[in-house]
């Protein structure tokens, strides 16, 4: 007999409640190591704390095994006929190492709310194509990725001097999950807790605000099937839907660690919308546009997107499973192009 599998009058397993009594010792660790971490951070010169993070990063990638093969699995899918494995495994660990180095920016920097102090370490390239689409009044919906410090992306229009409101999954541990929303608000950011808030981006967007929105995801959330990187990949239509229902420009912006040290800001021109009144079609359209456009960026900088992510996780034969349990959610069927 499984002693995890044992229940206790409540009908709680033996296993539940180990798992439960583990998270309540993990979390309040956790949220006092991230406090020490930024105590830490703010007391060091940036380049010593952009060291501790990526010896740190390059630890973790030696140590850490399941991570290290995901992220060597999903560059191997991409990259296999033009790198070898060698090639592929220092660049899955320079994977760990960038983002050992955004962590070391991001805490750095978290005290920062204004322009002039991200200038420090923060170039801004294409603001007039935001500046231009911010004029039209019907808001902008800023096509975002995680690539280079997304984090830094995120708040980038807000410091910026531009009206933001963002959308984001909460966190598992609700004090984290506050501290970082905290660091959002206090450079000018709105946050929308994810779910049941369509209505939300909705306003902000009839407001004229910028909308902070991430498609590069596997997530549970209503999508479509679309070629990334020559693989069908599961991707959310929430941005498609919002450019057709609000006529919002979107514009793909993200930060990378470019050269000197320092991150650069880039905004691109906006993405022509698709818009023929077919909304099946319309919806599929833009997000391959928008999917294709985040991929070319992650072409240009490889090491600096998230690889340890299961980005080609879903498959249509997940969806159709959960769709028959989840009565009510709707999926935009596969085509094939």
């Amino acid at each position: 007999m499984n002693v995890k599998n044992l229940k206790f009058p409540n009908g709680t397993t033996v296993g539940e409640c180990t798992k439960k009594i583990r998270r309540s010792v993990k979390y309040p660790v956790l949220v006092f190591l991230l406090c020490l971490l930024v105590a830490f951070v703010r007391f060091i010169p940036l380049r010593a704390a952009e060291y501790f993070f990526a010896f740190w990063a390059a630890l973790a990638f030696a140590l850490i095994r399941k991570e290290r093969q995901r992220t060597i699995t999903s560059l191997s899918s991409v990259y296999e006929k033009e790198k070898t494995p060698e090639e592929i495994f220092r660049m899955a660990r320079k994977v760990f190492i960038n983002q050992g180095l955004n962590m070391a920016n991001y805490l750095y920097s978290i005290k920062w709310t204004t322009r002039r102090q991200f200038a420090r370490i923060v170039d801004f390239v294409g603001e007039e194509h935001l500046s231009d689409a911010y004029a039209k009044g019907r808001g902008v919906i800023c096509l975002m990725m995680h690539v280079g410090s997304w984090e830094l992306s995120a708040i980038m229009p807000p410091v910026m001097g531009y009206s933001t409101t963002a959308v984001s999954k909460a966190l598992r541990h609700p004090k984290i999950n506050r501290m970082i929303v905290a660091a959002r608000e206090a450079r000018g950011m709105k946050n929308i807790a994810r779910g049941n808030s369509y209505q939300k981006l909705l306003d902000a967007l009839a407001q004229g605000e910028c909308l902070i929105i991430m498609i590069d995801q596997d997530t549970r959330v209503k999508g479509v099937f679309v070629d990334f990187f020559g693989q069908k990949a599961y991707t959310p239509v929430g941005a498609a839907r919002l450019a057709l229902d609000t006529l919002a420009p979107v514009l793909p912006m993200y930060v990378m660690r470019g050269g000197k040290k320092r991150y650069q800001f880039t905004i691109l021109p906006e993405i022509p919308l698709v818009n023929t009144g077919n909304t099946e079609h319309d919806l599929l359209e833009n997000t391959k546009n928008y999917t294709q456009s985040i991929e070319n960026i992650i072409r240009e900088i490889p090491t600096q997107w998230v690889w340890m992510h299961e980005r080609w996780k879903t498959t249509p034969e997940d969806v159709e499973r959960y769709l028959k349990k989840k009565h009510g959610m709707s999926v935009i069927p596969l085509r094939q192009h």
